[in-house]
């Protein structure tokens, strides 16, 4: 099989050709269409994961089922299927007994199998989820990753019929976050510190959009405040600015890597009952959630689509914040 292959951390990817991967119990293999690539794609590149090359990333991969593993009986060959970041717990330990193997410290992912920058992939068939009928591959391909964080966060916020959300950093999350929002009949606001983003943005659904700039904070409270923050801006400076935009009772998620640690007012937080919630991809039935609505046309994901041999090229466009919000690598 051919692959874009990391050879050497900080170094142009290589496509090579490989061993074609065959499935153990409980395994599948997938012939990739299309994968999406992500900014933890360069957390990756640069090294920060420590993972020892030759390295085949890629955790955002679709594709159809072309080998079964014994033992599998959920899927079948033919089937359209992604694959999320998290594929299988070791089953034994109390997270996993308690049903939630996606939080299990021994989980197993894309890291140890392979990812799917290649022309098959190995997969664990527990870490699989249909594509429903009639959604493409490629705008179906962000779903397994920023697709599925952002719907895990905005239910992990709990809001409530009539609260008003506020989508922080509309980029290749935040704009699904948007989506998401609106799709579920949420007053939803997007704050931003481009005003050239206006007409775009409401394009996608936004109710409102609130110029922010420096202090989103700030904007926000004199806007009315909010119920429920949605951010994935990888800003420490903005994320604790924004803290000050919540309402009595307020909830803000954190989605985003924050460049730096978050300065938080601890007395912001306490007087009014406010919270600040982590959240990454969570509960299954999010993903399933997620790509329902972008199949049924109420989520649109924005992307850009390059073939497999353009990888470097996107990758360094992604580097340098060119890619308008989601790039997908296909395999033709």
């Amino acid at each position: 099989m051919r692959a874009a292959v990391i050879t050497k951390i900080n170094q142009p990817w290589e496509l090579k050709t490989l061993p074609d991967p065959h499935p153990q119990p409980g395994q599948v293999v997938i012939k990739i269409h299309a994968s999406g690539m992500c900014g933890t794609d360069l957390h990756v590149h640069h090294g920060h994961f420590g993972l020892t090359p030759p390295i085949v990333a890629g955790h955002e991969p679709v594709g159809e089922i072309v080998e079964l593993g014994a033992g599998v009986t959920d899927l079948r060959v033919g089937d359209r299927v992604g694959v999320h970041w998290n594929q299988k717990g070791c089953g034994r330990c109390r997270t996993c007994q308690s049903g939630n193997q996606y939080a299990c410290a021994k989980v197993q992912t894309w890291m140890q199998l392979g990812g799917g920058n290649s022309e098959l992939m190995l997969a664990w068939a527990s870490g699989c989820a249909l594509i429903p009928e009639g959604l493409a591959y490629e705008p179906a391909a962000p779903i397994f990753c920023a697709g599925y964080t952002v719907m895990s966060g905005l239910r992990n916020a709990d809001p409530k019929p009539g609260e008003r959300v506020a989508v922080l950093g509309l980029g290749g999350l935040g704009h699904l976050a948007l989506q998401f929002s609106r799709a579920l009949g949420l007053e939803t606001w997007a704050i931003t510190g481009q005003p050239n983003k206006t007409a775009e943005l409401k394009s996608m659904g936004a109710h409102e959009v609130l110029s922010a700039g420096k202090e989103p904070g700030t904007a926000m409270r004199d806007a009315g405040g909010f119920d429920v923050i949605l951010s994935t801006t990888n800003s420490a400076v903005q994320i604790a600015s924004a803290l000050g935009g919540l309402r009595e009772g307020g909830r803000m998620v954190n989605m985003g890597v924050a460049d730096a640690p978050i300065a938080v007012n601890p007395m912001l937080l306490m007087m009014g009952q406010r919270q600040l919630r982590g959240s990454s991809q969570d509960e299954r039935r999010d993903l399933v959630e997620a790509l329902e609505l972008v199949a049924s046309g109420k989520v649109k994901p924005m992307i850009e689509v390059y073939p497999l041999v353009q990888v470097n090229e996107v990758r360094a466009r992604l580097e340098a914040g060119q890619v308008r919000y989601r790039a997908v690598l296909t395999h033709a």
